[in-house]
């Protein structure tokens, strides 16, 4: 029988991706804003694999309603769903080693550009959405960066 996390664990983790896409962030000019959420999701990832879906979509998704943008609530759940399950299928055929959690989660932070460009496209047109790529390149790095950082906590199977 396959062991599932315990429900406060992700409980916890959708608390942490809201505080840190809500509280810590940089505004880019453009509308959106840089954050430390993709860095906890992608840590999700590594700790709670495909258990860390809803967490990381349902924290996001609420940190948008929480800071008035709720219109891109459904793009973000969708978005950062899919970049959970992309991050954990890599990790898994990987081991979840060094090279393996770099190239998850660039290619998940790539879903992420990919993502909000096709949604934006979708609300204002392509040209509306071409003015957010390099605000999400920066938001792909940084979330890259501190989920790389993040990964090194080592995790304790209390919960698991």
């Amino acid at each position: 029988m396959k062991k599932s996390i315990h429900p406060a664990l992700a409980g916890i983790f959708a608390a942490l991706v809201f505080l840190a896409t809500y509280f810590i962030r940089i505004p880019t000019g453009t509308g959106g804003y840089i954050n430390a959420g993709d860095g906890v999701i992608l840590l999700a990832a590594v700790w709670l694999g495909y258990s860390a879906v809803i967490p990381a979509a349902l924290g996001s998704a609420l940190a948008d309603v929480a800071a008035g943008c709720a219109l891109y609530a459904p793009g973000t759940f969708a978005i950062k769903g899919v970049m959970v399950i992309l991050a954990v299928f890599i990790l898994k055929k990987m081991k979840a080693n060094l090279p393996g959690k770099i190239i998850a989660f660039c290619l998940a932070e790539a879903v992420m550009i990919i993502g909000y460009f096709f949604y934006g496209a979708l609300l204002y047109g392509y040209a509306g959405a071409t003015v957010e790529i390099l605000p999400n390149v920066a938001q792909a790095a940084a979330g890259v960066a501190l989920g790389m950082a993040l990964s090194m906590i080592p995790r304790k199977n209390g919960f698991s």
